[in-house]
């Protein structure tokens, strides 16, 4: 397999900006992505005193905003090591989309679930995921054929959803949808010169999950996953492409099974239990479905055994 020599280096040559004082255009206005200008100090002389702004109130605001500031840079750093490194061949192309998943959950504040919508020829396809349970927001988008993942995809917006507050975009799609836990719907465009390839999809279980911070960080996995997708395409073609995602969706069915089964003997959640397994192939050097087929066919061997 040829290498896939246009994938950049994945390793950040410098710390990124992280202040997100002007952010690009976002459809949704939920209330925590909104901001005002502080007041000036000469503006507070008239503040009643049971309302007026006291240096000790100051000083704790600055340290919120520093710690802050130390969390949003480490979350960074921690995600762009996840991400560094170049694909070898089209065949790493979906276990790399599934490490970029794992590193966006868990880098990410409020976030409770991630998703990777990839269009090929014309048909979308969820080509990785944390967690089964947001499939079914998929499905109805693509059945239905609009949504926010699809929107983002189709016209490059950032879409945020507030499942809870009344949604008006996407009638059709919110007719059909049951988002269960869901209550936030983060879908950012992949895009990589000048062509877009799906959308990375963040699902927070809290309304408003999602602030400018978050963004910040989500558009760096964006652009590393994006530039996965066009690299791979470039290389192989979008039909080897969708072909190798149809593969990759194939495998997810004994993947599923292998993480069910880790659930049940370890009493851990699906996310602990797709960490577990993607950990244990890289110790292994086994790929992801190989060592999920194993799982599963150890603990059939035993269930026939205890018979």
């Amino acid at each position: 397999m040829a290498e896939l020599a246009s994938v950049p280096d994945l390793t950040p040559d410098v710390t990124p900006d992280l202040t997100p004082d002007h952010p690009r255009s976002i459809e949704g206005n939920p209330s925590n992505l909104s901001s005002a200008d502080g007041a000036k100090a000469d503006d507070l002389t008239d503040t009643p005193p049971s309302t007026r702004i006291t240096q000790q109130d100051a000083r704790e605001a600055e340290a919120l905003h520093d710690a802050a500031g130390d969390r949003s840079l480490a979350a960074a750093q921690r995600l762009m090591s996840e991400l560094a490194g170049s694909l070898e061949g089209v065949d790493d192309l979906a276990p790399y989309l599934d490490r970029l998943v794992a590193a966006v959950n868990a880098n990410i504040d409020g976030c409770d679930a991630v998703g990777v919508t990839v269009v090929m020829e014309d048909r979308p396809r969820t080509a990785a995921y944390s967690t089964a349970g947001t499939l079914e927001i998929d499905a109805v988008q693509y059945a239905v054929g609009d949504g926010p993942c699809l929107d983002a995809f189709r016209n490059g917006r950032e879409n945020l959803v507030d499942f809870a507050g009344g949604e008006e975009r996407w009638p059709a799609f919110m007719a059909g949808c049951e988002a269960g836990e869901v209550q936030s719907l983060l879908a950012l465009p992949l895009e990589s010169g000048g062509r877009r390839f799906g959308a990375l999809n963040l699902y927070g279980y809290a309304r408003h999950a999602f602030d400018h911070t978050d963004l910040v960080l989500v558009r760096m996995a964006a652009a590393r996953a994006a530039d996965a997708l066009a690299a791979a395409v470039q290389v192989a073609g979008a039909r080897e492409v969708a072909a190798q995602m149809e593969q990759a969706m194939a495998s997810r069915a004994v993947i599923e099974q292998a993480k069910g089964v880790l659930m049940g003997r370890h009493s851990i959640s699906e996310i602990v239990a797709f960490e577990l397994l993607r950990r244990q192939s890289q110790e292994q050097n086994l790929k992801l479905r190989v060592l999920a087929a194993q799982i599963v066919g150890e603990a059939r061997s035993s269930r026939s055994e205890a018979l």
